[in-house]
């Protein structure tokens, strides 16, 4: 398989015998060529000030799951949640409740929430949850749990933007989400 783009020059005399342009032209594939990862450095560095951040999103993995372990209604085990408590830092005033038995994450008990570990994971939620996203989802009769990692990646991008910026935001600021 070739590593050559699609993209192309166009080269093409002006003038034609025939008056269409187009039956004279000749098309050249473009060049490319190798950049030295030292190079991209170098690059990175003088146009933004500092050297590249790491391409690596450190994630925790999650242990396998033992093929004779019981099913349960979390794939999440005590282990797993201190290693995204203490990977992510969160307070130890925050509880965590894996659904056990007859329980399930559409029904937390009174006092709960469901939050997927793709919150914390890619949206890299913090704890106590801002204020601002708290009154944004009563506003809309939402819960977390029933917006999309995306939708939680954009809310909280706002949100920071917004703290940068001096910003207060109030929930109507969410209106276009």
């Amino acid at each position: 398989m070739s590593s050559r783009k699609g993209s192309s020059k166009r080269n093409s005399s002006s003038h034609s015998s025939s008056g269409d342009s187009s039956a004279n032209e000749v098309i050249a594939p473009k060049e490319e060529f190798e950049v030295e990862e030292e190079a991209k450095d170098a690059y990175y560095k003088a146009l933004c000030g500092s050297p590249p951040p790491s391409q690596d999103i450190p994630i925790p993995k999650r242990p396998v799951r033992s093929p004779n372990a019981p099913l349960t209604p979390s794939m999440v085990s005590p282990d797993y949640l201190t290693t995204l408590r203490d990977f992510y830092q969160i307070p130890s005033g925050v509880v965590f409740w894996i659904p056990s038995g007859n329980e399930s994450a559409k029904n937390p008990p009174e006092g709960f929430f469901t939050c997927y570990e793709a919150f914390l994971v890619y949206c890299r939620m913090w704890f106590p949850i801002p204020g601002t996203i708290v009154r944004a989802l009563h506003y809309f009769g939402l819960s977390i749990s029933q917006l999309s990692v995306p939708a939680l990646q954009h809310w909280l991008g706002v949100l920071i933007s917004s703290y940068e910026l001096g910003m207060d935001l109030n929930p109507g600021n969410f209106e276009g989400f």
